[in-house]
């Protein structure tokens, strides 16, 4: 009896995680073939003119974003800067950011271990997160956003699919991502004067940051290679 209850757990498990990856298709689908709405023009033309209602549109599609690799997320933190106060599109920008975060990590903790194998074949930068692994998940979480390692959505479905805490992911997430979200909106409240130092010293910090970070991941690989190649070679050698 017991077993049967078991296997049929199992099988709603299965139908679950089936029905989820339709939806999620489904989305991308959507998304992909109305990608042309997807930029800052594409926002801004087609949000409400009442502010309630334009924020909750942009939170919106933070969610859609969240599941869906076709929407850039820098879009949706100058289209916030430009339609709203800079404190309300910071604002805006952080909760919008959480929920990017939390919903494909959800989606990765239900669908499980499928979603690493697959993450990991298809980027082998994941490959390295899986070694890197350790108790201090509130740095892992920081670190990954901090330098992007990963396309976002496709970090957040691993994170969430590898079982790291949720409140120490979402907090570190969250904060590697504060630079973004705090300098595009600043760079869409003064995109009508792209040459002044408004616009132009949030632009050149946001740059300088991509720099750091693609030389830091850079760094950080060559490195776990050599650790690789040494641990190879130790255990040929046992």
């Amino acid at each position: 009896m017991s077993k049967q209850v078991s296997d049929e757990k199992i099988q709603y498990k299965r139908i679950y995680k089936i029905i989820l990856i339709f939806i999620w298709a489904a989305i991308l689908i959507v998304c992909f073939r109305h990608r042309e709405y997807f930029t800052v023009d594409g926002v801004l033309g087609h949000s409400p003119q009442n502010t309630v209602l334009a924020a909750v549109f942009m939170l919106f599609l933070f969610a859609l974003k969240s599941v869906s690799v076709f929407i850039y997320s820098g879009f949706l933190f100058i289209a916030n800067g430009i339609l709203f106060p800079l404190p309300t599109a910071i604002l805006l920008n952080t909760v919008g950011a959480c929920i990017m975060l939390s919903l494909p990590y959800w989606l990765g903790r239900q669908l499980g271990k499928g979603v690493i194998d697959h993450i990991v074949s298809k980027y082998p930068k994941a490959a390295a997160l899986r070694q890197v692994r350790t108790s201090h998940e509130f740095v892992l979480s920081f670190f990954t956003r901090a330098v992007n390692i990963l396309p976002s959505d496709v970090l957040s479905l691993y994170m969430g699919a590898i079982g790291i805490h949720y409140i120490k992911y979402l907090t570190g997430s969250t904060l590697g991502m504060a630079l973004p979200i705090v300098t595009f909106p600043i760079m869409g409240t003064n995109i009508a004067d792209p040459i002044s130092p408004a616009f132009l010293i949030p632009f050149a910090v946001q740059i300088a940051v991509s720099v750091v970070s693609i030389i830091s991941c850079y760094i950080y690989r060559k490195k776990n290679k050599k650790e690789a190649a040494y641990d190879e070679k130790e255990n040929r050698n046992c």
